[in-house]
């Protein structure tokens, strides 16, 4: 009978299937699957991971409704204080704060300051205000935020433009706002009385550091190490009375160009 039955095989070879014939085809089905899968994993990850904090319930929901609205690729998280974010313990790639009335940037409200403060070196800030007001763009940006922007004239599409430019590195401050003449920051006729101007170099990276370039791009840009371009920032900061970079872009733009130049 065994041998009846493989002669009966040898004879039909057409009635005998292989072993491997379904399973290679239900493995080329499953990888173009995986495939597919992978490829609406990619499409569905956001790019940017932003955290909105406001105490207005009504504002923080419009603020996070709309942005979603308008690009898909963010993923938003909310929060109503500083301290929420804090206790969280996430990061993000942006912060949106929200400033009402007595804003966090402040010093006047110490505890609110502190807290801001501490978020600052989590991530990049951008405050929101109803104000457009100079000494609080300034207040703001002086504190160490990454951005200001006034919600009384700015669009939807444009924050998710500044968004994009902050988390990149760059600085977003509102220039027909400044003023030479803001508290605080010297005048082009001050430094130029101290004896203290730009040298060509040190203008062209005050230049990059106003459109938010790394120290390693700007050391590209001018064919100089990484190491000469600090130097240059740290002189440009001394010239300026800044602290730190933001300092430095924020009152950059509040003198009149070319007013510094070397002659």
């Amino acid at each position: 009978m065994i041998a009846q039955q493989l002669q009966a095989d040898i004879q039909d070879p057409g009635t005998t299937k292989t072993a491997t014939d379904r399973p290679l085809s239900m493995s080329a089905e499953t990888n173009k699957e995986d495939r597919r899968e992978r490829s609406a994993i990619i499409r569905r990850k956001p790019v940017i991971s932003i955290a909105v904090i406001d105490e207005k319930s009504l504002t923080r929901e419009c603020i996070i409704r709309s942005l979603r609205a308008l690009d898909e690729r963010f993923e938003i998280v909310s929060f109503a204080t500083c301290d929420d974010y804090l206790q969280s313990m996430t990061s993000h790639d942006v912060i949106l704060y929200y400033a009402h009335g007595e804003a966090a940037y402040s010093e006047r409200s110490i505890q609110k300051f502190v807290s801001f403060k501490r978020i600052l070196t989590i991530a990049p800030v951008i405050v929101l205000s109803d104000t457009d007001r100079t000494d609080s763009i300034i207040e703001a940006v002086e504190s160490g935020a990454r951005g200001f922007i006034s919600t009384a004239d700015t669009t939807l599409e444009q924050i998710i433009e500044i968004i994009g430019f902050v988390r990149v590195g760059g600085i977003f401050v509102p220039s027909s706002s400044l003023t030479p003449r803001n508290k605080g920051v010297p005048d082009s006729a001050e430094i130029r009385a101290t004896g203290c101007y730009f040298t060509p170099t040190e203008t062209a990276v005050l230049d990059r550091l106003k459109l938010g370039k790394a120290n390693k791009v700007i050391a590209h840009e001018l064919g100089v190490s990484e190491s000469t371009v600090k130097v240059h920032i740290g002189r440009i900061m001394k010239k300026l009375k800044a602290t730190n970079r933001t300092q430095v872009v924020c009152r950059a733009y509040a003198l009149p160009p070319g007013s510094l130049s070397e002659t």
